[in-house]
């Protein structure tokens, strides 16, 4: 089958984010490690405010019209931002609709402020927020319903009767006689700036009331506090190890020192970081397939960027030769088997494993770079090191992935089981027939599934006759694990300030290990 762009004029036309599918198996262990967070999940009282919000609807409307719902839940989300941002703009990072109501409140009217023109054109130009169903019908209601706050429904969702409606009381107990405020301007699309200093003092994510029964279902909530084993255990050993970091002088803002506490079991100024348990097992699992993944999105980069060289195409063969013949040679793999160079290879760089990423995912970063030697050899350097300290005996980290990877195993375990069959031949054949396999097929078979399942285009390459030809280079980073939002629930619950852990905080850490 021949593979052209101009395929893609039944589909659309996009560069696929994750060409060789193992970012899917770094994905399928984060949801594990905080279960019920997602990247857009970003504040915790959200879930107290839904179901009060939710529970409003129910009580006051008696409506199972969906656009009346839609209409219901976007002014509830543009008054909950805007009332916000009046009040604490420094602390409303991660509010649904914080772009609008950030420059909204630079020219706040000083009369009645109408919402209506932003919040009732779902899906039109000049709204809080383009999704039709609102923060929580895009972001939210999925975990909320996972997590057992909403019952599942059909087009209108329902608070729980037992912990979706106990968080809405709680949400109404904190907030007081304000909620009558929040009802009347949902209701009537309009509200007095005075009204949203009330609302906006009272509601504000990071003011949760100490001692307040709303805080304490919350922080039961992102704890797993009474859940059984699985259901939410993993968020809590992965909230106490943050915190322990936290405790440890790690700055919430560093995401390189997590990775390495977590990888290296090692903090800042070299100490070791003495903390097992399957959670941080995993996440070490986790980091070591993220490695994998930039090291070979690196090579993908290098070869799409080779490629461009010869506009009718290159057999992939002469094309891998080409491009892994200089830095072999520049690193003395000639002549060499795998085995015997990797090993004198990884032994340099197995425990910085960290120190080989940092330029490549700044050659990541920037497309102008992809072509950058130093970044190859990094690649390289960094595929010998993960082979010489996963490849062996010691088989948790391939395990724990293995579990992980799906159908085709696109991950670092696979790449590993390639790598030590190809141990015993040169290390210029043994990189061949692993780029082959993990990078030209699974590329081709993953966006060939893409183009059958939804038309959509994401082929970097095309492969004709034993071709390769139109290479398309773009960037790539690090999975976003949730860790930043899960350090912002922490900070909402009050466990940490944003600088240090608090008493509750560190009565947490004390009552309780990592698992």
């Amino acid at each position: 089958m021949e593979l052209l762009p101009s395929w893609t004029k039944a589909g659309s036309w996009t560069l696929g984010r994750d060409p060789l599918g193992m970012q899917a198996t770094s994905v399928r262990l984060y949801r594990t490690l905080v279960p019920g967070l997602t990247n857009v999940t970003n504040r915790l009282r959200y879930y107290s405010f839904y179901c009060w919000v939710i529970q409003q609807y129910e009580q006051t409307e008696h409506s199972g019209d969906e656009a009346k719902w839609r209409i219901f839940i976007r002014r509830a989300e543009a008054l909950y931002a805007l009332a916000c941002y009046v009040v604490d703009p420094q602390h409303s990072d991660g509010l649904a609709g914080g772009l609008w109501a950030g420059a909204f409140r630079q020219s706040l009217p000083t009369d009645l402020i109408d919402l209506r023109p932003h919040t009732d054109k779902p899906g039109q130009s000049g709204q809080y927020l383009k999704a039709v169903r609102g923060n929580f019908g895009q972001f939210y209601i999925a975990s909320m319903t996972e997590v057992g706050l909403l019952t599942p429904s059909g087009r209108i969702p329902i608070v729980s009767e037992q912990f979706g409606r106990e968080m809405a009381n709680a949400f109404a107990e904190s907030v007081g006689k304000s909620t009558s405020l929040i009802s009347n301007a949902i209701k009537t699309g309009t509200v007095a700036p005075e009204q949203l200093i009330e609302v906006g003092s009272v509601a504000h994510p990071s003011r949760i009331p100490a001692g307040s029964k709303e805080l304490s279902l919350l922080r039961d909530y992102l704890l797993a506090v009474n859940a059984p084993e699985g259901s939410g255990a993993a968020r809590r050993a992965s909230a106490w190890l943050l915190l322990d970091l936290l405790r440890h002088g790690v700055s919430a803002d560093d995401e390189a020192s997590v990775r390495e506490a977590f990888y290296n079991r090692r903090i800042p100024g070299g100490s070791p970081y003495p903390v097992s348990g399957s959670t941080i097992d995993r996440w070490m699992a986790f980091q070591a397939n993220e490695l994998c993944h930039i090291a070979f999105e690196a090579i993908l980069n290098a070869l799409l960027t080779d490629l461009q060289n010869h506009p009718l195409g290159m057999d992939p063969n002469l094309l891998l030769e080409n491009l892994l013949g200089p830095p072999l040679e520049k690193l003395g793999a000639t002549g060499q088997t795998w085995q015997e160079w990797a090993t004198v290879t990884g032994v340099n760089f197995v425990g910085s494993e960290e120190t080989l990423a940092e330029p490549i995912l700044s050659a990541l970063s920037n497309v102008e770079l992809a072509s950058n030697p130093d970044c190859l050899i990094n690649a390289l350097q960094l595929t010998a090191a993960l082979w010489l300290r996963w490849g062996g005996e010691d088989t948790s980290v391939r395990d724990t992935i293995e579990r992980h990877a799906g159908n085709g195993g696109r991950s670092l375990s696979g790449v590993l089981r390639t790598l030590n069959a190809e141990a015993s031949n040169t290390v210029a054949d043994a990189l061949r027939q692993t780029v082959r396999r993990h990078l030209i097929a699974d590329h081709l078979t993953i966006a060939g599934r893409k183009l059958a399942a939804s038309g959509t285009f994401t082929y970097h390459f095309t492969l004709s006759d034993g071709v390769m030809s139109d290479g398309r280079v773009t960037t790539y980073a690090y999975t976003n694990p949730r860790l930043r939002n899960l350090i912002r629930f922490l900070q909402d619950a009050q466990l940490y300030d944003g600088s240090t852990v608090t008493d509750d905080g560190m009565e947490f850490l004390n009552e309780n290990q990592p698992v």
